[in-house]
């Protein structure tokens, strides 16, 4: 027994050591991160860092058993962090973490200029320190530029087109809300795979309200008999609004001759929930490179010189 003890505790000193990532924000996309780290096997959350000033104000780790403190060097060892704090702060605390000679996986949500120079910042630093980073781990900026240059690709002479929210109708919307029983509601319109619109309703009921009734009555509305409708319960419709975005990237080819080929690509979902699920793919592909400056690509890590010179502008 002792020996197959001794063998065990042998074996497992054996295992290598899972890389510790630490959450350094705490707003929605750091909870989402903190979520999905700890249902993945090969990383470690060591922790989360907040600001003092909400530190001080809530002491307590919004986790069980998981570390919440104010400086990212109060967590001891840490291989990797993943930087959740708004986009106007995401330079300043990149560049101290870098300094510090700390890995991180960011997805901050510049556009434009201000994008590429946020890019070529951490790069130098990256250099510089002799430490990994991976920028563009999230869904935009990160995958959606990546879909749209990969789009124009396929169809190089035509027009492109991207839609942030997939046809909300506040028309209808208001509709809806106009029935009796309704507190909230929420109408959106889907491009059906046979080209025609599925109309999808979201009402959110007041207390006491039938919802059988509610859904006869706007199904039996004109203004909804003009395509297919379907009337959905959900418990907060200023939530849905909050989390659930939608996109419509659209190429339609154009030019001599024909026919023309055309390309669309249509979703909702949780962005914040996205861009988690990307920065942990990040996170788990970095331990595996070589310390510099690297852009995410589903496909794998991509040297971030060499990724610049094709990203869409």
């Amino acid at each position: 027994m002792r020996g197959a003890a001794a063998g065990a505790g042998l074996e497992a000193a054996r295992q290598p050591a899972r890389p510790r990532v630490a959450i350094v924000g705490w707003g929605r996309l750091g909870r989402a991160c903190a979520e999905r780290l700890r249902e993945t096997p090969e990383l470690a959350l060591a922790g989360i860092v907040r600001r003092a000033d909400s530190l001080a104000a809530a002491p307590a780790s919004p986790l069980r058993g998981v570390a919440c403190v104010s400086h990212v060097s109060e967590l001891g060892a840490v291989d990797a962090a993943l930087l959740c704090v708004p986009t106007g702060s995401a330079p300043g605390v990149a560049h101290e973490l870098l300094q510090s000679h700390l890995s991180l996986v960011e997805c901050a949500a510049f556009e434009g200029d201000a994008l590429r120079e946020h890019q070529a910042a951490i790069a130098h630093l990256a250099e510089r320190f002799r430490v990994g980073a991976v920028v563009g781990a999230g869904w935009d900026p990160g995958v959606l530029p990546q879909l749209q240059q990969l789009f124009e690709r396929l169809i190089p002479q035509g027009r492109s087109h991207v839609t942030r929210r997939v046809s909300a109708s506040l028309h209808h919307t208001a509709a809806a809300e106009s029935v009796i029983g309704v507190r909230g509601a929420l109408c959106s319109e889907l491009h059906a795979p046979g080209g025609g619109l599925q109309r999808y309703v979201y009402v959110e009921l007041a207390r006491g309200a039938d919802f059988e009734r509610v859904r006869r009555q706007i199904e039996a509305d004109p203004l909804f008999a003009d395509e297919p409708t379907q009337v959905l319960a959900v418990d907060d419709v200023a939530a849905l609004e909050q989390e659930n975005r939608g996109v419509l990237v659209e190429r339609l080819g154009e030019g001599p001759g024909g026919p023309h080929a055309s390309l669309i690509l249509e979703a909702r979902f949780d962005p914040v929930a996205f861009s988690a699920r990307l920065m942990i793919d990040a996170a788990r592909a970095l331990a595996a490179h070589p310390r510099r400056a690297w852009r995410y690509t589903p496909a794998g890590l991509v040297p971030l010189d060499d990724a610049r010179a094709d990203a869409p502008r």
